[in-house]
């Protein structure tokens, strides 16, 4: 592999990274909204004043929920620009 190709590729995951950090990415589960960026920073959260009411058990049992969807949306982005990135290096198994 000749040494400008990889790099093009450096600077095309490095321009990547900077996209994804800038999207942001949401997940709503019973009264609760997260946004967090590409990068993991949590950009809003919020909460409907009927789920604070709703009692301490369900409002941890929906923030868990609203974490983890948020999570698993980011990290099947990143998984999904990767492979777009990666694609053109020809590595078996991409």
């Amino acid at each position: 592999m000749d040494i400008m190709k990889l790099m093009k590729q450096a600077q095309k995951l490095k321009k990547l990274q900077k996209e994804i950090s800038n999207l942001e990415i949401t997940a709503d589960s019973q009264g609760a909204r997260l946004v967090i960026s590409g990068a993991g920073q949590v950009k809003k959260f919020e909460i409907t004043q009927e789920l604070y009411d709703s009692g301490r058990e369900k409002l941890q049992s929906s923030i868990a929920g609203l974490v983890e969807s948020c999570l698993k949306k980011q990290q099947d982005l990143q998984k999904e620009k990767a492979k777009e990135a990666m694609s053109g290096l020809n590595i078996p198994g991409l």
